[in-house]
């Protein structure tokens, strides 16, 4: 007896392009993966928390952030950061901490002396705090979408961005503004 074969339509589109997309991937010609090679990034970040919200802490934080980006071709790179920021101005007491992952497209605009790019895509607030002061935000999902200069040197590059983030709660939105600068390797 044959077993039952299950319908095409039944199998999500997600499971049906993957296997494409891992035979394309697999397929490649080396010289052309060789091309694009991944870059890295390390830097500090000053963000902006807005007042009279309850997603992110209130007030600066100031943090680190690292970054891997691939290039798919020689204007679009793909790229994923991860951040860590404290909001501890206030003192211990009022000491907030957010971790934020993002994922970004990046299209790149190459100049003589710099390249300009614009970055955008979805990420996450991650919040946490101590102290008796605290009481703690929720974080929630984020969209974001800046700008970046970086100054190519002989081997590496230095770079500045400002990438806002829209960061959706439970109950309400807020805009956290982030200023960032460092090294790409």
């Amino acid at each position: 007896m044959s077993k039952p074969k299950m319908p095409l339509a039944a199998i999500p589109l997600v499971g049906r392009l993957l296997p494409l997309a891992l035979l394309l991937a697999l397929a490649a010609p080396g010289a052309a993966a060789q091309a694009y090679q991944p870059r890295f990034g390390a830097g500090f970040d000053v963000m902006g928390g807005l007042p009279g919200q309850d997603v992110v802490p209130e007030g600066l934080g100031i943090g680190v952030r690292g970054r891997i980006s691939v290039p798919v071709n020689r204007d679009v790179s793909l790229a994923g950061d991860l951040g860590f920021a404290g909001f501890v101005l206030g003192g211990r007491d009022d000491a907030g901490y957010v971790f934020n992952p993002q994922l970004s497209v990046i299209l790149s605009f190459p100049r003589r002396e710099t390249v300009r790019y614009l970055l955008g895509g979805f990420g996450g607030f991650i919040v946490s705090g101590d102290g008796d002061g605290f009481t703690e935000p929720e974080g929630g999902p984020a969209i974001h979408l800046g700008l970046g200069w970086a100054f190519p040197l002989n081997e590496t590059s230095l770079f500045v961005e400002l990438n806002p983030s829209l960061v959706v709660g439970s109950e309400e939105a807020t805009v956290v503004l982030p200023l960032r600068a460092g090294v790409i390797f």
